[in-house]
């Protein structure tokens, strides 16, 4: 019985963990405003301005409109090789 009861809160433990940093990576698909977005091995930030960047933890990487050369142009770059600075 004790057995049973510690097996459950150590699966509610991990789930809850679990939770969070689901819940905690879903922010990341609400980031809206100015942003200056680094992407490792590529020399200059990409400039995301009155915009939001979009995030796919499953898939592992950002998904946001960077205005290149006067057009909004689809950049996804790898969550680990990137960085993000809020501007405003």
């Amino acid at each position: 019985m004790f057995r049973n009861i510690l097996l459950l809160g150590m699966a509610v433990s991990v789930s809850g963990c679990d939770f969070f940093n689901r819940t905690e990576r879903t922010f990341d698909t609400m980031l809206g405003g100015d942003y200056e977005v680094w992407v490792s091995g590529h020399p200059t930030p990409f400039m995301v301005e009155n915009d939001k960047i979009t995030s796919e933890p499953e898939k592992g990487y950002y998904i946001f409109y960077p205005t290149i050369d006067g057009k909004k142009t689809l950049v996804q770059s790898p969550i680990q090789l990137t960085t993000i600075i809020k501007k405003d």
